[in-house]
């Protein structure tokens, strides 16, 4: 909650239902990431100028040029002094502060689907999940899915088939 308060950011949050689209468009996870990398980049220097950064440190995805490739339509808000390495929060602080805010972020979003839900959404993989989204479809109907999950993964389909046998009239 304080690093908000202290620390420039540019958050952006990729709701399932562009997520979904994007993914279902041909899309992959990493180019999204580097798409909203680059965004939040050019937010973040808006954001602080005139001042400028010595350099940019990118927790690593991606291999350097194939974050670049991914852009390659795009406009790169930054090439020059940019960096990129795995565990990048052990190797500065501002990293750190970014996947702190980024945690908190993903935590009130969960808070704010499982308002939505009207029950505790259960965040990652496994059988508690696949129950979850079970739930969901029973009770909001499948059209309702989009909004909560990602599509793509294998939990759809397992808690459809749950919504077979374990809701079956």
């Amino acid at each position: 909650k304080e690093i908000k308060d202290i620390v420039p950011f540019s958050l952006l949050t990729l709701h399932n239902e562009k997520y979904n689209k994007l993914q279902q468009s041909g899309m992959s996870q990493g180019k999204m990431k580097a798409l909203l990398h680059n965004q939040a980049i050019g937010h973040l220097l808006k954001k602080i100028a005139p001042n400028v950064p010595e350099a940019i440190l990118i927790d690593q995805f991606a291999k350097e040029e194939v974050y670049y490739s991914y852009l390659n339509k795009e406009s790169v808000v930054q090439t020059e002094n940019v960096y990129f390495s795995t565990k990048a929060e052990g190797i500065h602080l501002a990293v750190a502060a970014a996947s702190i805010l980024a945690r908190y972020a993903f935590i009130k979003h969960f808070d704010n689907l499982s308002k939505a839900a009207g029950f505790k959404i259960t965040k990652g993989a496994g059988a508690k999940v696949d129950e979850a989204a079970a739930r969901l479809i029973h009770e909001k109907g499948l059209e309702c899915l989009p909004a909560f999950v990602k599509l793509h993964f294998a939990n759809t389909e397992k808690a459809k088939r749950l919504v077979a046998s374990k809701y079956r009239k």
